[in-house]
């Protein structure tokens, strides 16, 4: 190789520095290095000599923290952008505009859902008999309602360790409905969308948005592609956080609250 093109290289020091820099700016946009240590199954002090470039993932743990963030092996060699939008955000919104009569309308009331702390429930798609509880953060990005949270993953219904399975991240986009709430929800993991429909108010309660989620893939045996989903919002102050992010996952009906359990496990037939 000529000694002009070896110069031109990044040394290892600097690579290093570049992969630090988009780590601590991906686990910053995911709330914080605490939260992205417990979703990546990283060790803290580990994790930290990653983002000051002392150290360096092995390839297992980079493919990992790949996976987990949506991005590519360019999170090594070129900085991430903080502030400029991908050009595939800014070129679909352009097309949702052409081809939708009236603007989406992505702005919601406080008073209709709230930002802060929220229990995702939902019947499982895999295990039907089984409802899925996730704790959510619901925020105002600008005129746009986002939601994050972390779900189980299961390859297969015929995976028998359910009690602790590994956490993904996924993320959501609401929508004004004509009569409620939309949820767009992105698994970065696995490429699936889940659409949602949530109305305020359950038995009264306003702090409850009981609907309905559809999964974006094709049938499967032993899986359903629809199924009740509830929104309990948290007020704040929220006490045992950590309690409730740990309890997250698969549930007995059992245990479900007995004002959930009818309406998540009640059919949605496509």
């Amino acid at each position: 190789m000529p000694a002009e093109a070896v110069a031109s290289q990044p040394s290892n020091l600097e690579l290093r520095a570049v992969f630090g820099q988009n780590l601590r700016l991906l686990s910053t946009r995911e709330g914080s290095v605490s939260a992205a240590c417990r979703a990546l199954g990283i060790n803290r002090t580990q994790f930290n000599r990653y983002l000051t470039g002392t150290a360096f993932p092995r390839p297992d743990l980079l493919y990992r923290i790949c996976r987990h963030y949506g991005v590519d092996a360019r999170i090594l060699l070129e900085p991430l952008n903080d502030t400029a939008p991908p050009k595939m955000s800014a070129e679909l919104a352009r097309v949702l505009h052409e081809v939708i009569d009236a603007p989406l309308d992505f702005r919601l009331d406080q008073t209709l859902l709230p930002s802060g702390i929220y229990r995702l429930w939902r019947r499982s798609f895999l295990l039907p008999d089984r409802v899925i509880m996730s704790l959510a953060r619901v925020w105002r990005d600008g005129l746009v309602t986002r939601m994050k949270s972390y779900e189980p993953h299961l390859i297969s219904p015929s995976q028998t360790e359910i009690t602790r399975p590994a956490m993904h991240p996924c993320h959501g986009i609401f929508l004004r409905a004509e009569d409620g709430i939309t949820l767009v929800t992105l698994f970065p993991a696995t490429r699936m969308l889940r659409f949602s429909y949530f109305r305020q108010g359950l038995a009264g309660f306003g702090a409850l948005y009981p609907g309905y989620s559809v999964l974006g893939r094709d049938h499967a045996d032993g899986m359903v592609r629809s199924g009740g989903s509830v929104l309990e919002f948290l007020p704040p102050p929220v006490t045992g956080l950590m309690a409730l992010a740990r309890s997250a996952g698969y549930r007995d009906a059992a245990t479900v609250p007995a004002m959930f359990r009818n309406h998540l496990l009640n059919d949605h037939p496509l």
